[in-house]
């Protein structure tokens, strides 16, 4: 006993409580921390019995571990909750002659944190895992039913709900609904869970849509509590139409549970998207609170995000229904299927479109590529040396109109008609194609032709939807009737031209019209690019300006983590898994580059929105008629959308723009159509340099000559001709070439690679559009230049023109 009370003497200016017991478990010594621990005077303690004294003790792991060493005698250590003192101990116990000697250190501030850590943990994991699943598309109602399934599952709650606003019959519409399989039956079948629609009015979820501000930790009544209709008024309180909230009966059997309701709503750009709400049972941490509203945020940008693309599937299907009908109005076979393979190319952004021929020669079915249009144009070269039975799958679904649908080789789906083996080839085809994905679609026209429109993702596997594929299908279907059309068409022209090869007049008719039909058909093109062009620029400027504005708001969010960071680590320097994690993710770079990212994306957002604006500038859409503009701004433009051409690429050097721009005025003219000219020319530049080494160099001069005739406008402004020069270092034309340089479908291009309009349709638009003057100057091996003389101000009876 004297060494008992001489160990605890020693201890009694310890902040650790510090007591001994004997073998009937009386108190032998207590110091002052131990006294002040158990909440007992040392004068109480002593001679006290431990069990007497703390009954809480009983049936605990106190009690257990304690009888076990004084049984067993040696030591022992374990860290537990104990309802003496409500903290948490780390307990040494330690078995001497006298009885047991036992060490209590209060550890409940560690333990704190590492519930707070544990809470920011399950928090970060919620936010990543709804993240995650977010970033691929899925359905609305699929995503927002995700979300709340997580958020129950990450945060034990009760209820969670998300609304979404629908702003033409101002309701709210609830298309996420979890709860937790404990909840209570009464909340479940509450007022404001009977209906999916919920009107803003009367419900507490109806106020934090209509005044966009969130409710945190409103406490509601307890279920089954008599005396539940004061406890509702403690939320009416705050909230007077909070009282819509349930239709609650009495059930003896629950017992009463008190709920928190945190709800925030989404918003963007002062725009209501939705709410969203969750009941716990439990009060939450202040940063549970700041992680839900920032998962609003996230949840407002991606439901703002899933309307647009569906706006966008609609514009697209749209879109592929009109080049249909541009398809059918073109009656040459080559020109509807190469704008077929282009234009449903461009729109899907698929890595290739192809159109495949089929047809059976002594009971063997064939294919082959006819036109074809991606960025590694070499399917066509592929499939030709394919052996026959790797092609006899294919040929045999386009031979029996079926369509093909896989979206990655890796897993492919099952085919019933085929056989192991057929699937194998099938399989043995692709990979040698190097195609991850591919949908084909069957036509068969009038005349028993076999073909098929084929996409493919080379580089990554790809999801077909069903709304690609049925709006496609209708794209086929035109398709079909345009071929039928087209060979009519040629088979009614051979016929004619037989009948009339002596009618030279005939003959030079049906060349104009041909003529006069190409440039409708390319001028339609260029408007509908031009369309195109003014609608994507529009499309991107809206999340451009978007990410633009909230680059500011997630640089003070990262300079708030790093501050949060750094407050780890100042109360935390010693924590080995910290101090790990810190190493492996190298922290000090992460908190000195990530500055620098955000400073970078801000660029690239300016750098887009002078790209998108100088699409619209070039597009010209809403300038139909003449207009006095910039003609130095139109030649920026043009510059700026072929950069891509223009840059350094592989072992291409860049080419080279030297501007020589003169004082010009501003010029009457029709500004989308003179960007077009200038478009083509400057492609015809590049063209022409392609395998040209280097210095490789476009030269354009700009110069007013002034009519020393004619006199001033009423506004003051010089009359006279705008000259505009265009020059390359190319390899020139001889001059039988320069004779027929704008004469329609004549091209120096290889077969397949141009038109032949292009300049032809350049030279309609100076000649008889702006009633102005286009020569071309070329010598062998020096290069070409081209000239462009319209008027500034061009007559009144020209404006009409």
């Amino acid at each position: 006993m004297v060494l008992s009370v001489m160990n605890v003497s020693f201890f009694d200016n310890a902040s650790d409580a510090v007591f001994s017991i004997d073998e009937q478990w009386q108190f032998l010594a207590a110091n002052h921390a131990a006294a002040q621990l158990l909440g007992k005077s040392i004068n109480s303690l002593v001679d006290g019995n431990l069990w007497q004294l703390f009954p809480q003790w009983l049936g605990t792991i106190f009690e257990a571990e304690y009888r076990r060493v004084m049984s067993d005698g040696g030591t022992t250590h374990f860290e537990a909750f104990s309802a003496v003192g409500n903290c948490w101990l780390v307990v040494n116990l330690q078995r001497n002659d006298a009885g047991l000697f036992v060490y209590l250190r209060d550890v409940s501030d560690r333990k704190r944190i590492e519930a707070d850590v544990l809470e920011q943990s399950r928090l970060a994991h919620l936010i990543n895992r709804v993240s995650r699943f977010l970033v691929h598309a899925h359905g609305l109602g699929d995503s927002l039913q995700y979300c709340t399934d997580a958020i129950i599952d990450e945060l034990d709650g009760a209820v969670a709900a998300i609304w979404v606003y629908n702003s033409q019959g101002d309701y709210l519409e609830r298309q996420g609904f979890s709860y937790n399989p404990d909840t209570s039956a009464p909340l479940l079948t509450s007022r404001l869970f009977k209906s999916p629609i919920l009107a803003l009015d009367h419900s507490i979820i109806g106020t934090i849509a209509r005044t966009q501000k969130p409710i945190i930790d409103v406490v509601f009544p307890a279920f089954g509590d008599p005396l539940q209709s004061n406890a509702v008024a403690i939320a009416t309180a705050h909230h007077p139409e909070a009282s819509v909230f349930c239709n609650l009966s009495n059930h003896p059997s629950s017992p009463p549970t008190k709920l928190h309701l945190i709800s925030y709503p989404m918003v963007l750009d002062d725009r209501l998207i939705g709410v969203v709400a969750l009941w716990t049972y439990q009060s939450l941490r202040p940063f549970i609170h700041e992680g839900i509203a920032s998962l609003a945020d996230s949840l407002a940008i991606d439901i703002d995000r899933c309307w647009a693309r569906t706006a966008l599937l609609s514009r697209r299907e749209a879109l592929l229904f009109r080049l249909a009908n541009q398809i059918r109005n073109s009656l040459d076979l080559n020109t509807i299927l190469d704008t077929a393979v282009f234009e449903i190319r461009q729109l899907l952004k698929v890595d290739s479109c192809t159109y495949l021929w089929c047809w059976s020669q002594e009971e063997t079915i064939s294919l082959m590529v006819s036109h074809e249009a991606g960025k590694d144009a070499q399917c066509g070269q592929r499939i030709s040396t394919c052996p026959p039975e790797q092609l006899s799958f294919l040929a045999k679904q386009i031979s029996q109109q079926k369509i093909l649908r896989i979206d990655d080789i890796q897993q492919p789906p099952q085919f019933p008609s085929l056989s192991p083996s057929e699937q194998d080839l099938l399989m043995a085809l692709l990979q040698d194609l190097e195609i991850q994905s591919l949908l084909l679609l069957p036509l068969k026209t009038r005349s028993d032709h076999l073909g098929a429109i084929a996409c493919s993702q080379r580089h990554d596997s790809r999801h077909w939807s069903d709304q690609e594929v049925e709006v496609l299908q209708a794209v086929v279907d035109q398709l079909a009737l345009a071929i039928d059309q087209a060979e009519l068409f040629a088979q009614t022209r051979a016929a004619a031209l037989a009948a009339q090869t002596q009618a030279q007049q005939i003959e030079l008719t049906l060349q104009e019209l041909k003529r006069t039909q190409a440039q409708l058909i390319q001028t339609e093109k260029m408007s509908s690019l031009g369309q195109m062009i003014a609608g994507i620029a529009h499309e991107i400027n809206n999340p451009v300006n978007f990410i633009s504005g909230n680059l500011s708001y997630t640089s003070e969010y990262v300079n708030d983590l790093v501050r949060l960071v750094e407050t780890y680590r100042k109360y935390l320097p010693e924590n080995e898994e910290i101090t790990a994690l810190e190493d492996e993710i190298d922290l000090e770079f992460v908190i000195e580059d990530l500055p620098k990212t955000l400073a970078s994306m801000q660029i690239g957002a300016e750098r887009i929105r002078q790209i998108v604006l100088s699409l619209r500038n070039f597009s010209r859409l809403d300038q139909a008629e003449m207009k006095p503009v910039d003609i130095h701004e139109g030649l920026e433009n043009t510059l700026l959308i072929l950069h891509n051409r223009i840059k350094a690429r592989g072992d291409r050097t860049e080419i080279e723009v030297i501007k020589q721009y003169g004082e010009l005025p501003a010029v009457d003219c029709y500004a989308g159509q003179l960007n077009q000219v200038f478009m083509n020319i400057l492609a015809n530049a590049i063209d022409a340099m392609d395998e040209q080494p280097d210095p490789r160099q476009i030269t354009i001069c700009t110069q007013f000559i002034p009519d020393p005739h004619a006199p001033e406008t009423e506004d003051g402004e010089p009359q006279g001709i705008a000259m505009i020069q265009m020059q390359d270092n190319g390899s020139g034309m001889p001059p039988d070439t320069v004779s027929h340089i704008f004469d329609p479908f004549f091209t120096t291009k290889p077969v397949g690679k141009g038109t032949g309009l292009g300049l032809a349709i350049s030279y309609q638009i100076i000649v008889e559009k702006h009633h102005g003057d286009l020569t071309c100057e070329s010598t062998p091996g020096t290069g070409t230049t081209f000239t462009i003389r319209i008027p500034v101000n061009p007559a009144a009876e020209f404006r009409s023109t």
